[in-house]
């Protein structure tokens, strides 16, 4: 993407975009991580992202440490979407998988409290960069109701809410409406378990698909890039070599969809052996070719 080569982060030292593609996934990596060790609901995870990505629109990673600026993000996304939380446990959770403990208990109060008071000052620099402007659309809800109108198995669904969530992690959020994302997810489900794409001209998906299809391919190598990122490359500078991982246990609260996109909107929290298997159809879908 031509934008991505404008943005600080790449324009101010940074190698290249895929240097910025990486960080990006970075921070958004630790923005997931964060949401499920507080049992954030997914709607207040993906605003922190986006968050995250407008922030570096205009500012560099060399200058504002990713790691510090995910945990701002998190903090004032959950004010947003009115979800509770508290910044000492952020502070905590953060510190806790970033770094060993073998300094003192004055030495970890210090970067307590060092780390609080950056999260305060920040916020403040987020909220102006964004010129205080915090509404945000996501793809959940045109992707609900591109899905309502198809027929199609619950893998299909999972695989579609699996694209869009890691869509997040990209910067695609910031040179496609949601509409198009959602759709290039759903596209790239069927193309995953290789099904055929309806022939009604009146489904959304279809429509999109006849209007927008540069945009819609486009997207969806955007998204395979994300997928070739090294694993190794999720994890800031720590000193830990600790797994992340969710239990799979927790539940987010649904918005207040109808009942039939309640059902579908559940399907998004993936646990750990579906995340595990929506890797390993992802490696499947990278060794071969995509179908047209």
């Amino acid at each position: 993407m031509d934008q991505v080569q404008q943005f600080p982060s790449v324009a101010n030292g940074d190698k290249s975009k895929d240097r910025d593609r990486q960080r990006r996934f970075q921070g958004c990596t630790f923005i997931e991580y964060l949401g499920c060790r507080l049992g954030t609901p997914q709607p207040a995870v993906a605003t922190a992202m986006v968050f995250f990505h407008r922030f570096y629109t205009r500012h560099s990673f060399s200058i504002y440490k990713p790691e510090i600026l995910a945990a701002t993000c998190m903090f004032l996304a959950c004010k947003v979407e009115d979800s509770f939380c508290k910044l000492n446990d952020i502070v905590g959770i953060s510190m806790a998988h970033l770094y060993t403990w073998g300094s003192t208990n004055e030495e970890k109060a210090k970067m307590f409290f060092g780390w609080r008071d950056a999260i305060v000052r920040y916020e403040i620099i987020v909220l102006e960069t964004l010129c205080f402007d915090l509404t945000v659309s996501h793809p959940y809800e045109p992707l609900l109701d591109i899905l309502g109108e198809l027929q199609v198995s619950e893998s299909v669904v999972q695989s579609a809410w699996g694209f869009t969530n890691d869509s997040l992690r990209l910067p695609v959020c910031l040179t496609h409406e949601p509409k198009l994302i959602a759709a290039a997810c759903v596209m790239l489900s069927y193309r995953l378990h290789r099904q055929q794409f309806p022939d009604n001209k009146r489904l959304r998906l279809i429509q999109l698909i006849d209007q927008h299809f540069d945009s819609l391919q486009a997207i969806i190598q955007e998204i395979m890039l994300g997928y070739s990122i090294p694993n190794q490359s999720e994890q800031f500078s720590s000193t830990t070599s600790r797994q992340r991982s969710s239990d799979g246990s927790q539940r987010k609260r649904t918005p207040g969809y109808s009942r039939e996109k309640q059902q579908l909107y559940r399907l998004k929290d993936r646990p750990s052996s579906r995340a595990m298997e929506h890797r390993r159809s992802i490696n499947r879908l990278q060794s071969s070719a995509l179908p047209s």
